[in-house]
């Protein structure tokens, strides 16, 4: 009885603060207030107006953010960037809101996380739905995630001056400068931020780096499954990719100007609607028509990246500690649509990506010819062979191009570099779970997202063998973003010790039921890539042009 009534007093304080105010906040563009977390442990300031765009700005770099008198209620949870859903399109154009999550009883000032999330470049938001930031701010760190324009309204990217490109990663860079200059307000400490992101998150966050736009903005980086070298993270022939849009709307055109004049007048969730299949070409690129480019210089505009991330952080790295990872079965989750149809094509077409560059078509045929033996032997391609060809979605969108780019920042940087492997399948390997392939051994695309954020919309059961795997990446994620160092010396009581990759040898975390420390996993794919970029990388950028 006794037990029972402690319980009712309990849930009926938790109710209590739910709609309980947080203490009110005063930055640059006026004074702001948000709520308490439900068990009082943390404040959230959700919806702030970081940047803005609109119709008139569309296509280009954001507005700066707005002011306003009296107090700013930021409670609000849901909306987004507009995206297309099952339901239609959603979100509103003047989107670019940020949200703070900041622990009640930390002492101050506290580290800073940044969170920008994935969704190959067209969905997603930064929203509690699934980024719910309880399981970071119990160590003690302060989580912001937003929300960054997607699709045509985020990554058009034209080559002219009314729509040069990276929109949207424009508004991450404004996002970051708001962090750096207001964060501090919040009990954040400005002079200790790390940036995270997964999949394009990922690769956003890996651009960012590379770029000279965002020097001073952040101090460390996390790189979850996605890389700045890989085949999908900059558009090859970005004019003729935005000439399919218009093809949609019955018009022939690949001039970047009347392209401009047609796509700008259209109504934002018009706009967003259109999603033209790319020919399937000789190339294995990706299907996706929106990403980052190199950009054109033009008086006054600033650029994202004006070469290749490749040669960017080859000649001008940041020297800032970098974790970078993959999981163990990442092309799961492309395989789920794949058909007899379209792999029987595949039999026909290189297996690699547009990102290479042959003297001739007999020397690309090939190396072709390499990729198709080592993966498939003699066999066609098809459903029988269906876990090989996750393997090279696996290996020549995710694992190597991570490994690559680590390799990359080894070489011209003296900060540390943690590399790791998620290999854990458990009750919150959500997208492997909804493939179809939930059999199959490894962790699928995006699987580790749900043991480092309490997703609310699918009523997870937290096992305690999963809550193992909660503690220990959170714990390490947040003590990289304190210390630089995910297993410092003075925290004796995990259960093991990451090692740092150290010049030509990478050391990977396995996170695993037991983690473990090894060297790079499968070994074979890694040569076999390792060779075919070496040798043929594109990395004169006007390729890209």
């Amino acid at each position: 009885m006794k037990y029972r009534k402690k319980l009712v007093l309990f849930t009926l304080f938790a109710m209590n603060l739910v709609d309980q105010p947080a203490p009110e906040v005063i930055i640059a563009q006026g004074t702001l207030i948000g709520k308490t977390s439900a068990d009082g442990t943390f404040f959230e300031y959700m919806g702030i107006p970081y940047a803005s765009a609109n119709s008139s700005n569309r296509f280009k770099a954001p507005f700066s953010a707005p002011s306003w008198d009296g107090i700013y209620k930021a409670t609000e949870e849901f909306y987004s960037c507009p995206q297309k859903t099952p339901i239609g399109v959603v979100g509103t154009e003047d989107c670019l809101k940020i949200n703070v999550y900041v622990p009640a009883f930390a002492e101050k000032p506290l580290p800073v996380m940044v969170y920008i999330h994935g969704g190959a470049f067209i969905l997603g938001s930064g929203g509690k739905l699934i980024y719910a930031a309880d399981f970071l701010v119990k160590h003690d760190v302060i989580v912001v995630t937003f929300h960054y324009r997607l699709g045509a309204l985020g990554f058009l990217c034209l080559g002219i001056e009314e729509a040069p490109g990276n929109a949207g990663l424009k508004d991450q860079i404004a996002a970051l400068r708001w962090v750096k200059k207001n964060i501090a307000a919040f009990g954040g400490d400005s002079d200790n931020i790390t940036i995270f992101g997964e999949s394009a998150g990922a690769t956003s966050a890996a651009i960012l780096i590379a770029s000279k736009a965002t020097n001073g903005l952040f101090n460390r980086a996390i790189i979850q499954s996605g890389s700045s070298v890989t085949s999908w993270s900059v558009n090859r022939k970005s004019v003729w990719v935005a000439s399919l849009l218009t093809k949609e709307l019955g018009y022939k055109t690949e001039d970047p100007h009347e392209i401009y004049e047609i796509l700008s007048k259209l109504h934002y969730k018009d706009l967003i609607k259109l999603r033209p299949k790319k020919p399937l070409e000789m190339y294995f690129d990706t299907q996706l028509l929106h990403l980052p480019c190199v950009e054109r210089s033009f008086p006054g505009v600033e650029q994202v990246l004006d070469d290749l991330p490749y040669n960017l952080i080859s000649s001008n790295p940041k020297n800032i500690p970098v974790i970078l990872g993959s999981n163990s079965n990442e092309g799961l989750f492309l395989v789920a649509v794949e058909t007899a149809d379209t792999l029987k094509e595949r039999n026909t077409h290189y297996l690699f990506a547009s990102d290479l560059k042959f003297d001739d078509e007999d020397e690309a045929a090939m190396v072709a010819k390499e990729v198709k033996e080592f993966y498939f032997g003699e066999e066609l391609i098809s459903l029988k062979s269906i876990t090989n060809v996750s393997k090279i979605y696996t290996h020549l969108y995710f694992e190597i191009p991570v490994i690559l780019e680590s390799e990359l920042y080894l070489s011209n940087n003296n900060a540390s570099i943690y590399n790791y492997y998620f290999d854990y399948e458990g009750g919150r390997n959500f997208l492997k779970d909804r493939t179809g392939y939930s059999k199959e051994k490894g962790a699928c695309h995006a699987d580790e997202m749900f043991y480092l954020f309490d997703s609310k919309f699918w009523p997870f059961k937290v096992r305690k063998r999963d809550q193992k795997i909660i503690d220990f990446m959170t714990k390490i994620w947040t003590n990289f973003a304190k210390y630089g160092d995910p297993t410092p010396p003075s925290q004796s009581d995990l259960p093991i010790k990451w090692t740092p990759s150290k010049g030509n040898y990478l050391n990977f975390l396995y996170i695993q039921d037991q983690p473990k420390m090894g060297s790079i996993p499968n070994p074979k794919a890694y040569n076999l890539w390792k060779n075919i970029y070496t040798k043929y990388r594109r990395t004169n950028f006007q390729d890209y042009l």
